[in-house]
């Protein structure tokens, strides 16, 4: 258990420093959209490379701390949905709407570590983050040459949306971390 936690937070390590290299160089040129738009692209990859990192130690989380995972659980976890076909059982990959895959993989990390955390959705920093991505998509597939245009308020609103996100993880990580038998000294280990 220890690894995969050290394993997480050298990833979300990594994931922070890019943020916050391509915010230092949009902030030498404001107006350079070349970096407003890393700055954008940045901050929705820490997000969602961070749920990823989530969900890939919620199952062994879950079977550390003993606690049963529902298949609607295992499936957000794993982002794989089983069905039978011709009395087969197959998976196909599932993916949820940004909004609800930071609910689901929030909720179900914490209940894999036994432990709940309270978390507000409907601050503004969560309805931030979400309008980063769809900003973010219309980068990824522009429909015209304005697609790719990152204004004021959209950085403005990354901001406060990667805030709001990693208050909620370092909640939730401490949450967490105090289920560990063992100490954050032993990870350096």
């Amino acid at each position: 258990m220890g690894k995969l936690i050290k394993k997480l937070t050298l990833t979300i390590a990594v994931l922070d420093s890019d943020v916050t290299f391509a915010a230092n160089e949009w902030r030498k040129e404001p107006s350079n959209q070349f970096w407003r738009r890393t700055l954008i692209r940045c901050v929705c990859a820490q997000a969602e490379g961070t749920l990823g990192l989530l969900k890939n130690i919620t199952p062994d989380s879950a079977n550390f701390f003993d606690v049963n995972l529902t298949a609607k659980d295992i499936e957000v976890a794993t982002e794989r949905r089983a069905f039978t076909e011709n009395g087969i059982t197959k998976t196909k990959p599932v993916f949820l709407p940004f909004p609800e895959n930071v609910k689901e993989t929030f909720k179900v990390f914490t209940k894999a570590h036994a432990t709940q955390v309270v978390i507000k959705y409907d601050e503004e920093g969560f309805g931030d983050l979400c309008n980063t991505f769809e900003v973010r998509n219309k980068l990824m597939h522009p429909k015209g040459p304005f697609d790719v245009e990152v204004r004021d308020r959209a950085i403005d609103a990354a901001d406060r949306g990667i805030n709001w996100f990693g208050s909620v993880l370092r909640r939730i990580l401490a949450e967490c971390g105090k289920k560990l038998p063992f100490s954050q000294n032993n990870l350096n280990n």
